[in-house]
């Protein structure tokens, strides 16, 4: 699984439906995904077994689109912080 620091990150899966362009992937490969999302709970996780986890909370979110960004395997250096910006406007611009 994927680390952030010493955490482990969330997995989520997608349909073929959803994102078409999945089709064309390499299992293994790294690639940018734009969501949309509505965030629709958040609740305190005070049944967790761990005492440190019981004071964290969590959310539950309704994905509204998905966008990929480019159809091959890329890592963080292939996106220069120009490139990045020009996709976030894109994005926000609606055109993604």
């Amino acid at each position: 699984m994927p680390m952030m620091g010493e955490k482990e990150l969330p997995e989520f899966y997608l349909r073929q439906d959803d994102l078409p362009e999945m089709l064309q992937w390499e299992v293994g490969g790294s690639y940018y995904l734009v969501m949309k999302v509505e965030m629709t709970e958040m609740e305190k996780k005070a049944n967790l077994k761990s005492k440190l986890d019981k004071s964290k909370m969590e959310a539950k979110f309704q994905v509204h689109s998905i966008r990929a960004l480019g159809n091959k395997p890329v890592d963080a250096t292939t996106l220069e912080k120009k490139d990045f910006e020009d996709t976030v406007a894109k994005v926000k611009s609606g055109e993604y």
